[in-house]
């Protein structure tokens, strides 16, 4: 086990840390994320290497995070398309062999001058330092809400681990997170909770985050929704479990109007056949969500696919 040491003290021995940066159609930042980045490199007392991960970009990013890595301590790996961001994290995961990393966007959302600070917290024993906003007043108010009633659902849906609340994948994971995460299927669940679930030592740090500086947000409602989906297939049988008390109650319910009928006389049934489809609907939904699950997490596909440079 590596030795606690501050900031200010020598290289730690065999550790290094890596910055991995997502990044799609960020022409228009990433140039000042660059420089602001490096400045902070340059006084980390810990090895630290600068990975740019271009998740399919159509602009000029995949040129200029080129340029960037004719600095020895900066690389790029460029994905054949985009994947979206949670492919993009776990292929720039997968290409780290050792070490701790530190995910942080694009966008300058995530300011660079942040990271000594995760550092020195890793340095006090913690395996896993997520950055916590104190609010979203930079967000509109369609995503604040979203944010509200994802972690609302997750709190309800999932007992298993706890869920640390408004932090986004800013965050550093130290070398023994990053390895079980890369010994796992690329489709093992979404980053965020998939970190709670490890169960490795970690702590929060509050923070302001501020506004985009350029470009366009990629978030949309229906990424949001997508996300939560993904959570709740990925962590929780709570909702398979509810239909199968829905069911019961509804076969409860059934039989004893049957037995009333047969009593008191002829009874309307119409509720019956309504009830049935009501609940061959919902079945059908919930349990081909996690089918559908079941699928993407036993397919050979890989998350992301590497570009394959021309000859």
């Amino acid at each position: 086990m590596t030795s606690i040491a501050s900031l200010s003290s020598d290289p730690i021995p065999d550790e290094k840390l890596t910055i991995l940066v997502p990044c799609f159609n960020e022409q228009c930042v990433i140039a000042e994320l660059h420089s602001r980045l490096m400045t902070i490199v340059d006084g980390l007392r810990v090895p630290t290497e600068v990975l740019y991960i271009n998740d399919g970009s159509q602009d000029r990013t995949a040129a200029i995070i080129d340029q960037f890595s004719q600095d020895p301590r900066v690389k790029s790996l460029h994905l054949s398309r985009n994947f979206g961001k949670e492919a993009a994290m776990r292929a720039g995961i997968n290409a780290v062999e050792s070490g701790a990393v530190i995910i942080m966007d694009s966008d300058l959302q995530d300011p660079p001058e942040l990271i000594p600070l995760m550092v020195q917290e890793w340095l006090k024993g913690y395996e896993i330092v997520n950055m916590q906003r104190r609010s979203r007043r930079c967000d509109s108010w369609a995503k604040r809400t979203a944010a509200r009633l994802y972690y609302a659902t997750m709190d309800q849906l999932i007992d298993d681990f706890e869920i640390p609340q408004q932090v986004s994948d800013f965050r550093l994971i130290g070398p023994h997170a990053r390895a079980a995460i890369r010994a796992m299927d690329d489709n093992a669940g979404v980053l965020k909770l998939l970190v709670s679930w490890l169960g490795y030592p970690s702590t929060e740090v509050n923070y302001d985050r501020t506004a985009r500086q350029a470009g366009r947000t990629k978030w949309n409602t229906l990424s949001l929704l997508d996300l939560c989906a993904d959570s709740i297939l990925a962590f929780s049988t709570r909702p398979l479990r509810m239909y199968s008390y829905l069911s019961v109650t509804s076969f409860l319910i059934g039989s004893l109007w049957v037995v009333a009928a047969a009593t008191f006389g002829e009874l309307t049934h119409e509720h019956l056949l309504v009830q049935s489809i009501l609940l061959l609907c919902l079945g059908t939904a919930v349990i081909g969500e996690y089918v559908g699950r079941v699928l993407k997490v036993v397919s050979p596909r890989p998350n992301a696919l590497h570009k394959r440079k021309h000859p």
